[in-house]
């Protein structure tokens, strides 16, 4: 008899090559604005007004929120998905209810959003909402606003020439004002509820939605609100810089919030000017249009060790053994049926270049680099080389390493030769960076001062993404220099969607305060007056 996984996983299998045969249908389009590039299997008119939204909500937030950076930010990815069948496409085994997601990861940073879905367009606001915040200068913000920011703006209109801030999802609303007892604020603004077991997860989000809802509606609220997310910032602890920052008590506020919820809550209607995006809209090749899944889903593996950056697996503490070995045994056959379906389909076209990035990345995680430097071959040798095919290049060169002793060397330079000619090409790209990282780990004197340098170019560019982050942070701690890594590690901590992540953060965070205290009392040891010489006696 099969098992019941392994009925599971040829279900998932002959439902895989369904889903491929029904892709090959796609004729997919290109929106690039002046922040995102938009993909979809749509019409150029749809694809247009989607891209004009986006834009249109990305200017609302820059008009409250300017960024000042000296540099250009890369631009975030959507991906439109056309139902249940391309949501699986994009991400095996997503429940249902899903309407789109944010991946923040090293290996992309993108969104996928289910436009046949009623929340499609606040999934992909209060994911978006998230990517912004990491881009203010001062990301350092307490979890209850980082998440209260995000749903705040969420259910924003600006379809047209109306803008309205402020709606809300009957689904927060409801879990405030059905007759259940909220949540202790003090434990909500300390982020404690949520491992409290006592109240449900998404009372906490929307108690975080409501006190940033109230906070934003009152220009003199906001201003106080300010105040205080400045102070946290600089380290003070969220829950005791209430009253001296807000000017009440977390108990009169938990007050205040309760009449302002039943009351009614404000919605405004600013009179901002958010101008009409350009579109560029291209189209397409057959072999793009085909690839486009594949393409995002490798994307997600890490090619320096073939590691899964989304699907880390995270057992709870009542999972059995069985339960563990199960869940490992279906990454492992779906990681099988991807490096397959991945390596049949860029078959059909050997002269793609996305074809050849799609083989390459395949054969990689199918532990065979050689082939990988094989199909890329003819990408990578020109001058006109793209920046991801020389990436692509170099891991497979790292790869090639790894399984070499006579070569290692050779094969190490090939791969950083690839990279410096990949920043030549796209000197923008923080997944080069990241490569020029894993291309230095574990030589003589890492991190240097240069490995330091690359990191913070890394997370500049990509401030979304934990992995840059905290190979920053580390790199600060290994050149004393812990206040950085403090602040490069508390958006870490402070993301309630940061996972295993914000759990090894958390460690990295708790080294480098105790270094920045231990720093602060020498400091203040040596500027305590010497005492004065005793009288001599007679």
């Amino acid at each position: 008899m099969i098992g019941k996984f392994w009925r599971r996983v040829l279900i998932s299998a002959a439902a895989g090559l369904a889903l491929s045969a029904q892709a090959a249908r796609a004729e997919w389009l290109r929106a690039e604005t002046e922040h995102f590039i938009i993909y979809g299997d749509s019409s150029e008119r749809r694809m247009r007004d989607y891209a004009r939204k986006v834009e249109r909500f990305d200017s609302l937030l820059r008009a409250y929120y300017p960024i000042r950076t000296e540099h250009h930010l890369p631009k975030l990815e959507i991906f439109l998905a056309q139902g249940r069948a391309d949501m699986l496409r994009a991400y095996p085994g997503i429940e249902a209810s899903v309407g789109g997601y944010y991946s923040p990861n090293s290996g992309r940073i993108h969104a996928v959003v289910n436009r046949e879905s009623g929340m499609g367009d606040a999934v992909l606001f209060h994911e978006y909402g998230h990517h912004f915040m990491f881009q203010m200068a001062s990301a350092a913000y307490p979890a209850w606003f980082v998440e209260g920011f995000a749903e705040y703006y969420a259910h924003s209109e600006v379809e047209g020439d109306t803008v309205r801030i402020g709606l809300f999802s009957p689904g927060r609303m409801n879990s405030l004002t059905r007759g259940n007892a909220m949540a202790p604020l003090r434990d909500v603004i300390g982020w404690r509820i949520l491992k409290s077991g006592r109240y449900p997860g998404h009372d906490y989000y929307a108690q975080s939605w409501a006190l940033t809802h109230y906070m934003l509606s009152d220009p003199e609220r906001a201003k106080s609100l300010g105040r205080y997310l400045a102070a946290v910032s600089r380290g003070a602890d969220p829950v005791a810089a209430v009253e001296p920052e807000l000017g009440r008590t977390p108990e009169r506020l938990a007050d205040e919030l309760r009449r302002y919820l039943l009351r009614g809550i404000t919605v405004l209607t600013p009179q901002v000017d958010l101008p009409d995006a350009d579109v560029k809209i291209t189209r397409l090749d057959a072999a793009d249009s085909q690839l486009v899944w594949l393409d995002l889903r490798l994307d997600r593996y890490r090619l320096n060790d073939g590691a899964d950056n989304d699907e880390e697996e995270q057992a709870g503490e009542d999972e059995s053994a069985d339960d563990i070995a199960e869940a490992r045994a279906k990454s492992q056959e779906q990681r099988r049926l991807l490096i397959a379906q991945a390596l049949e389909t860029a078959s059909r076209f050997p002269d793609s270049e996305k074809a050849a990035l799609v083989a390459a990345r395949a054969h990689i995680l199918a532990g065979s680099p050689d082939k990988a430097l094989e199909r890329l071959t003819p990408w990578i040798e020109g001058d006109d080389a793209a920046s991801s095919a020389l990436r692509v290049g170099a891991y497979a060169a790292m790869a090639q390493a790894r399984n070499s002793n006579e070569d290692q060397p050779d094969m190490m330079r090939r791969a950083r030769s690839y990279l410096s000619r990949g920043l030549e090409k796209d000197p923008l790209d923080f997944r080069t960076y990241i490569a020029l990282d894993d291309s230095r780990r574990g030589t003589a004197g890492y991190p240097t001062a240069n490995d330091l340098a690359t990191l913070e170019v890394a997370a500049a560019l990509a401030p979304q993404s934990f992995d840059a982050r905290m190979r920053a942070a580390d790199a600060y701690l290994a050149h004393q220099r812990p206040a950085e890594a403090v602040l490069m590690l508390t958006p870490v901590v402070n993301s309630p969607h940061g996972g295993s992540s914000s759990e090894q953060a958390k460690a990295q965070l708790a080294r480098a305060q105790a270094l920045v205290q231990a720093s602060a009392s020498v400091v203040r040891s040596e500027a305590a007056p010497a005492a004065e010489p005793s009288s001599p006696t007679s």
